[in-house]
């Protein structure tokens, strides 16, 4: 019979860890105080997770560029982030002409400001793709930390990084496009570490950072600072909540409607009628409410992401319970994708999840406990992972044939004439290309508006449209690819170059 661990009663405690004691191997060098030191990730035992981490980097990449170079990547949100993050470097007005909106009124992300530096070293789209690689693969090493030092097995600490690499929750949202979540990604896993860690100073900037990346932050920092105020430090706990709570409001009612002209496109994805309609369908008709719940496959939606980790959070679910608002908002939204695994709204989960298993874990009083629901979470990891993930064994492979592979040729072609910064329009899958410029739409925007704006323009001729300098679309432009609007300007472009079935039209005389 193997050594026991401390009881669970004894472990995250106001005093301080109880000693852990050692599973499949002794002592951590140190003793039970000892912090975990990011140096000693150099370590040769922890070769294989560094193996782990280069190995999700590189074939995300791999991935990501794959679909980039042959215009399978989908191009909105690529190009909306990419054109703003351009802007931004280049000290313009992040007024982003693809969806016709500011982005930081679109979403509070100020947290693009920070890194706009560094976009200005690798100022296109595939900079964005690495970057979000890079900060979704970075929890690996926050978990990895906090397993070795608590539950003190290194073999568990590496099926517990293996577990949130392989998770779909962050591969699915790596091959969708660029999103700013990713940066939340890190931050709320660095949160966590800092909480349990008793580091108040990383603990507070994390968790400022976790709200300059979106309007909605707070639904993660709240929780976190019930649990530090519970379980660490009441002030600082109630502090962290009070800020959030103070900066949502600001956001919502004050930023987004004094830049926007409206409130939040959030508040439109509250079921029946908004939060009013909802409080009342609770207390009045809860079996509508129930029904609106089990529709539209929110069950499986909530199914899968506890899969993911093998359900064994529920053993002690505390650190899993700080994404319970965002599982909500997930569930109440009326907004298909957002109780889908495959977009951005759940990235955010995939940590809290593998850190909750991590901590239900360690809460367990035998060793045999602790490794079977190691092997549990492990297994749910790779399982899932084959059904809904991008690893080399999942079900899933990336899709390139959007456009035909002798396409790809006379595209590079073409755009390579377009002058810098001219003012284009140009067919769906190549904004995000071509978005580095101040004026760059989806045609057939500007001339008959689609997707823009706040959506009261569509259908309409915008007065930019005057400023379209160029149209890069297939030749000839089909049903469905807005003909009609085409032959209404016909007068106004002649076509220049033409190769593989599109063409690169000029507007005559000056705009």
């Amino acid at each position: 019979m193997g050594p026991r661990a401390a009881p669970p009663s004894e472990f995250f405690v106001d005093d301080g860890f109880a000693e852990p004691r050692a599973i499949s191997e002794g002592p951590v060098k140190g003793g039970p105080g000892e912090r975990p030191s990011w140096q000693s990730l150099s370590r040769p035992r922890n070769v294989v997770v560094i193996v782990l981490v280069v190995a999700y980097v590189v074939w995300f990449i791999h991935l990501n560029f794959l679909l980039y170079y042959s215009y399978g990547e989908p191009p909105f949100d690529l190009s909306v982030f990419d054109q703003g993050m351009w802007l931004i470097s280049h000290f313009h007005d992040p007024f982003v002409t693809i969806m016709g909106r500011n982005l930081v009124g679109d979403h509070t992300s100020f947290v693009l400001y920070l890194f706009a530096p560094l976009y200005r070293l690798f100022p296109e789209p595939q900079g964005l793709l690495v970057l979000q690689t890079l900060l979704l693969a970075s929890p690996a090493v926050p978990i990895y930390l906090l397993a070795r030092k608590y539950i003190r097995s290194t073999l568990i600490a590496i099926a517990l990084v293996a577990t949130y690499l392989l998770s779909p929750l962050i591969q699915q949202a790596n091959l969708d496009q660029f999103h700013p979540e990713c940066f939340q990604v890190l931050f709320i896993s660095l949160a966590i570490y800092a909480a349990i860690e008793r580091r108040s100073v990383l603990l507070v900037v994390m968790a400022v950072l976790c709200l300059l990346v979106k309007e909605d932050a707070a639904l993660l920092v709240v929780p976190l600072g019930l649990w530090v105020a519970i379980r660490r430090d009441r002030w600082l706990g109630i502090s962290i909540m009070a800020g959030a709570v103070a900066y949502a409001m600001i956001a919502n009612w004050l930023i987004i409607p004094s830049i926007l002209g409206t409130s939040s496109f959030y508040g439109s994805y509250i079921p029946f009628g908004g939060v009013s309609g909802l409080i009342s369908t609770m207390f009045h008709h809860p079996d509508q409410l129930w029904s609106y719940l089990v529709s539209q496959g929110r069950p499986f939606y909530l199914w899968q992401l506890g899969a993911t980790v093998g359900f064994t959070f529920i053993f002690s679910p505390e650190i899993a319970g700080i994404g319970i608002f965002v599982v909500a908002e997930n569930m109440i939204s009326n907004f298909g994708y957002m109780h889908q695994i495959l977009y951005q709204y759940s990235m955010t989960l995939a940590p809290i999840l593998v850190l909750g298993a991590l901590y239900a874990i360690a809460q367990q009083s035998s060793v045999w406990r602790r490794n079977t629901l190691a092997v549990l979470t492990l297994t749910g990891a790779i399982w899932t992972c084959a059904l809904w993930g991008y690893a080399p064994f999942s079900d899933n492979s990336v899709q390139t044939n959007t456009l035909p592979p002798n396409s790809i040729g006379p595209l590079n072609y073409l755009e390579k004439y377009l002058p810098p910064n001219a003012s284009v329009s140009a067919w769906y899958p190549l904004d995000a290309h071509i978005d580095n410029r101040a004026q760059i739409y989806v045609w057939p925007t500007p001339f008959y508006a689609e997707d823009w704006g706040r959506g009261n323009d569509t259908g309409a001729r915008l007065p930019v449209a005057n400023q379209v300098q160029y149209l890069l679309l297939p030749v000839p432009l089909i049903a469905g690819e807005d003909p009609n609007v085409l032959q209404k300007i016909a007068s106004d472009y002649r076509l220049v170059r033409s190769r593989g079935g599109y063409g690169l039209y000029e507007k005559t005389g000056s705009p």
